[in-house]
C-alpha cells in the first residue's frame, strides 16, 4: 500500500476533532451543549479522516494534451 502526506488543513481539522473529543470526555461545560454526547465518535472521526487522507493521492497537474489529471509521485 502506498501512503501519501495529507493536506495541512486536514491535520488541523482532525486535531480540532480529537481535542473536542478529549474535552467532551471531561466533566466540564463546553460552550456548545450539544457536543457533549459520545466523545469517542469525535476521536474516531478524526482518526478516520486522517487515515483516509493518507490513502488518497494528490491530483494537482493536468496534462495539456489529454486534459486529464496526472498524479504527482
Amino acid at each position: 500500500m502506498k501512503l501519501y502526506a495529507p493536506n495541512i488543513a486536514l491535520f488541523i481539522i482532525t486535531w480540532c476533532l480529537a481535542l473536542l473529543g478529549v474535552l467532551a470526555a471531561f466533566p466540564i461545560e463546553l460552550p456548545i451543549p450539544g457536543l457533549t454526547g459520545n466523545s469517542s465518535w469525535y476521536i474516531f472521526l478524526a482518526w478516520f479522516l486522517l487515515a483516509a487522507g493518507n490513502i488518497v493521492p494528490k491530483w494537482q497537474k493536468r496534462d495539456p494534451e489529454t486534459q486529464k489529471a496526472v498524479r504527482l509521485d
